[in-house]
């Protein structure tokens, strides 16, 4: 119940404040909106604080990190699962230090939850200045199922790079959250998974993932994910998942609002297919 709230309440967040501006230079502006007590004259709603902590975590600076090291400390559960969501996408290692002291203190367990699943993520990529690294998949005890997810087939007018990076992520941190599946590594032989699945005793799917170009029109963005589900390592199609959202107000090209709901989009499609295949 708890993680039901969370993802309405940052849909909520992403639809009262989609006109937050997001671009290069915003990172200030955002890192006002995220500060807690606010500044004279600015609201003190959690809504606008989480989605300001999302929208650093788009933002790929460096400067990024202090402003949502500070957001750990806030008063809001949320705003702090967001704050380490964002954390553990920039993927700096200067961001560990802040938390790890975290984590030692946080007395909510979805919170620390998150900032683990951060910190793993950060030392798994290496701590690199730019995020996307190819750590192999953690081990996952007692699962039930072997998951290998595809390079994404990209149908937006953005980088492949960056939808990849941003859906890979949604759908992988989903999967974990749920709990049962083992994700293969990229670029593993046949011979390979066939090895993993049979010593574990798993079942085995390989997802493949595509995103549909943005639709802005009548003044909303509407974001769609497909995943196609298939046998591992075999490959025989079982069936297709498709999931989407809609965000009211968002002007064309706002990238904030297409990350943040390319990540929402992506990790409902991932649900729907725990849901429809065991």
């Amino acid at each position: 119940m708890a993680r039901l709230a969370l993802r309405i309440l940052v849909v909520l967040a992403l639809v009262t404040t989609a006109s937050v501006a997001f671009g290069d230079g915003r990172v200030q502006f955002l890192a006002e909106r995220l500060r807690y007590p606010p500044a004279a004259g600015q609201p003190d709603d959690f809504r606008v604080r989480t989605n300001a902590a999302l929208a650093l975590g788009a933002t790929n600076q460096d400067d990024a990190v202090p402003p949502l090291c500070g957001g750990l400390s806030d008063p809001s559960e949320v705003v702090r699962q967001a704050v380490a969501v964002a954390l553990k996408r920039l993927a700096r290692s200067s961001s560990l230090d802040c938390l790890r002291r975290r984590a030692s203190v946080e007395p909510n367990s979805a919170v620390r939850l998150q900032i683990q699943r951060a910190v793993e993520a950060i030392e798994a990529a290496g701590g690199g200045s730019s995020g996307g690294g190819e750590g192999a998949p953690a081990y996952v005890a007692g699962a039930k199922y072997y998951v290998s997810i595809s390079p994404v087939t990209n149908r937006t007018n953005r980088s492949t790079a960056e939808v990849e990076r941003i859906v890979h992520d949604a759908i992988a941190s989903k999967l974990s959250q749920l709990g049962g599946y083992q994700l293969a590594p990229r670029n593993e032989s046949n011979a390979q998974a066939k090895a993993v699945i049979a010593k574990r005793k798993l079942k085995g799917y390989y997802l493949s993932v595509s995103v549909e170009r943005f639709d802005y029109s009548d003044g909303n963005l509407r974001v769609r994910v497909k995943i196609a589900v298939f046998s591992y390592p075999g490959k025989d199609l079982r069936g297709e998942v498709p999931a989407g959202a809609t965000l009211p107000g968002a002007s064309p090209g706002d990238r904030g609002a297409e990350d943040q709901l390319m990540s929402v989009v992506a990790g409902r499609a991932a649900e729907l297919f725990a849901q429809n295949f065991l």
